[in-house]
């Protein structure tokens, strides 16, 4: 039986491109509201909009892509965490090395063995 074609969407006009200055801009506005993501740095929509805008308005900001969405803000703030915690999991493993100029450092084979190791998915057989 054959399988029915999957359409893909060729469109990228909605998926949004950051450039360094535009999370810049996502970041201090995000430090800058601070106290409406409470401890766990969980903002609302209306942060996320506003942030949005401050990106948008920035008139420093050449944006590639479409404009920035709160939504998008929200996706962007959610990558960032996730991998600010991955690090902070990694550096807290005995035996391996970070640094916030170059990183993990990983040279040679050895090491990019282990971080190979590190980085794989892992199954759980429950």
């Amino acid at each position: 039986m054959a399988q029915p074609e999957i359409a893909q969407q060729t469109d990228n006009s909605s998926k949004a491109h950051w450039q360094d200055s535009e999370v810049d801009v996502l970041l201090r506005h995000l430090v800058e509201n601070r106290a409406a993501g409470g401890d766990g740095g969980n903002f609302s929509m209306p942060t996320y909009n506003s942030a949005a805008a401050a990106i948008n308005a920035d008139q420093a900001i050449q944006t590639i892509g479409p404009l920035k969405t709160g939504k998008m803000a929200k996706t962007k703030w959610t990558s960032l965490k996730k991998t600010f915690n991955q690090i902070e999991i990694y550096r807290g493993v005995s035996g391996f090395h970070w640094d916030n100029v170059r990183g993990a450092g990983i040279e040679g084979v050895a090491a990019a063995s282990v971080w190979d190791a590190y980085v794989a998915p892992k199954v759980c057989h429950y």
